[in-house]
């Protein structure tokens, strides 16, 4: 307990001092972390951090350029309490049922799934919208302005497929699972749920029925459900 709690607590540090979360964020991440941490040990803390840094360096990413575009994250990209919450909150639910169940291949799965998700719909997001060409609405395939809430672009897809598979190879790395399972739950999970992001976005938060955040939580337990399903069927 004292171990994860002084881990977590050096990674908020830095965490806060390099600008990635403020401070309610920071203070909600090191709470997630401690509760990862205990429930299913480092490893898996270590492949939230890997979404967390990479998503950060990726919306840093010719920030500048972004911003004239009107397409940067506000506050200099840095997350608050509620992107935390919307995207930590289900890897932690699954990291809490694996505890309950250790021999569960489902919430193992869901973990890494939930994880690919966010990271694939990060990705997607912050360098999709690099994309020379404009993108299309997922729901009708005309083009719409960057920044549109629902458009994807082949650079987005591209990056989201990327970042969904680095999850995969690096949970493998760490030991989570093996190969199978982890590219299985990943890719399946990580590429269904960012395209479920960007299609919750046309239907819905372009029209404003849902938050940003609203549809980053619902699509990270869509992706964490669609990949465990996978990885229970494809690899009985």
């Amino acid at each position: 307990m004292y171990l994860a709690l002084l881990i977590c607590l050096a990674l908020g540090v830095l965490i806060y001092k390099q600008r990635i979360l403020d401070a309610k964020g920071t203070t909600l991440a090191v709470l997630m972390g401690v509760l990862i941490y205990l429930f299913a040990g480092l490893a898996w803390l270590v492949l939230l951090l890997c979404f967390l840094f990479l998503g950060f360096a990726t919306t840093k990413y010719k920030y500048s350029y972004k911003k004239e575009l009107n397409v940067s994250e506000p506050h200099g990209g840095r997350r608050r309490a509620i992107n935390v919450i919307a995207n930590g909150a289900l890897p932690t639910v699954f990291a809490g049922l694996y505890y309950l169940d250790s021999s569960s291949t489902f919430f193992l799965a869901g973990y890494l799934a939930s994880v690919a998700t966010v990271t694939a719909d990060t990705l997607s997001s912050e360098l999709g919208v690099l994309s020379r060409k404009n993108p299309v609405l997922i729901t009708t395939f005309k083009e719409v302005p960057h920044g549109t809430n629902g458009g994807v672009t082949l650079l987005g897809e591209i990056a989201g497929i990327g970042g969904a598979l680095f999850i995969g190879l690096v949970a493998y790395a760490l030991g989570i699972a093996p190969l199978e399972l982890c590219l299985t739950s990943s890719l399946v999970g990580g590429i269904l749920g960012f395209n479920f992001d960007s299609l919750l976005g046309a239907i819905f938060e372009r029209r404003g029925l849902l938050s940003n955040a609203g549809v980053n939580f619902i699509s990270s337990m869509a992706g964490g459900i669609f990949g465990a399903g996978a990885a229970l069927y494809l690899l009985r």
